[in-house]
C-alpha cells in the first residue's frame, strides 16, 4: 500500500490497485513461480497496475481530476517566463543606455551603491550621479512600460 502511495495521491486509487492486484494473484495463484520473490512481484504488479492505469486514463483526463496545485504551477511557469522576458528587455535597455548612466544605473539599482558611494568611486559629483540615475531610470521604466502595454496587447489580441 505504501508504495502504491508512491504513485497514486489519492488514497482511494491506491487500495483499489492493491485490490485488483490481491485478487489478481488469488486468481493465477496456480501459475505463479515459486522459486521468485513475491515481494518483487508485488513491487513489480503495483508499478505495472500504474503504468495502464495512466495509459488508460490519459485520454479521459477531466479538470476536476487534476489537483489545483498544478494549475497553480503552470501559472507560476507563465509568471517566470513573462518575468524572464521582461528581465532581459530590461537588461538590453539598460545597454542602450549612454555609457556613463549605464555604469551609474548598474552601480546604484544592481549592486546596491548609494549615490553617495557612486560619486566617490567615479569621481563625480553627488548630485551629478544623482541626475544620471534620474535618467537612466526614467529611461528605462519608460521603454518597459511600453513594452509591457504592447505585450499585454498582444497575448489579448491572440488569445481572445
Amino acid at each position: 500500500m505504501a508504495f502504491a502511495l508512491t504513485f497514486f495521491s489519492d488514497t482511494e486509487l491506491a487500495k483499489e490497485a492493491v485490490q485488483v492486484i490481491f485478487i489478481r494473484i488469488w486468481e493465477r495463484r496456480r501459475e505463479l513461480e515459486t522459486s521468485k520473490s513475491f515481494k518483487v512481484y508485488l513491487f513489480q504488479a503495483v508499478r505495472y497496475y500504474m503504468y495502464n492505469y495512466v495509459r488508460d486514463k490519459k485520454h479521459s483526463c477531466a479538470l476536476d481530476e487534476v489537483p489545483e496545485n498544478v494549475f497553480l504551477r503552470e501559472n507560476q511557469v507563465e509568471d517566470d517566463l513573462a518575468y524572464e522576458a521582461l528581465e532581459a528587455t530590461a537588461y538590453s535597455l539598460i545597454e542602450k543606455l549612454p555609457k556613463v548612466q549605464q555604469r551609474v544605473f548598474r552601480l546604484n539599482k544592481l549592486e546596491g551603491l548609494s549615490p553617495a558611494e557612486i560619486a566617490v568611486k567615479m569621481n563625480l559629483s553627488q548630485r551629478t550621479i544623482e541626475h544620471h540615475i534620474y535618467l537612466a531610470t526614467k529611461s528605462v521604466k519608460g521603454a518597459l512600460l511600453k513594452h509591457a502595454t504592447f505585450s499585454t496587447m498582444l497575448f489579448v489580441a491572440l488569445n481572445y
